[in-house]
């Protein structure tokens, strides 16, 4: 299994696992994501949550698409989540808060993804 499959796959538990409140959903969802990539600081995941969030109002079941494939990047297995060129600056944005601490391979792995995909 791919890492973004098992990404996927506990990404679904973890709203699962929240039950039928929504803010039990939410909440599982939230400490799920914030623990799933500790390289990357808790205040990139955040911003990244917070996109998730509103998007969430509109559209939930496409929000958490969009947050497995954010996800999905952060992990370095870009899986090709289709994301609008504002989706990829609040990518770039979210990373960027962590410029100075975050693995270099990484960055450079989103930054990449970020000037391909035009929004940079």
């Amino acid at each position: 299994m791919q890492p973004t499959d098992k990404f996927r796959s506990d990404l679904g538990q973890s709203l699962r696992r929240g039950g039928s409140s929504e803010k039990a959903q939410l909440e599982s969802l939230r400490a799920f994501f914030l623990r799933s990539f500790p390289a990357v600081s808790d205040e990139a995941k955040a911003a990244l949550f917070a996109v998730f969030l509103e998007k969430r109002r509109s559209d939930p079941e496409a929000a958490t698409a969009w947050l497995a494939g954010a996800g999905s990047v952060l992990l370095m297995d870009y899986d090709g989540t289709t994301f609008s060129r504002e989706d990829w600056a609040d990518i770039r944005e979210a990373v960027t808060l962590d410029a100075e601490r975050i693995d270099m391979d990484l960055l450079e792995y989103v930054m990449t993804l970020v000037l391909d995909h035009g929004a940079l």
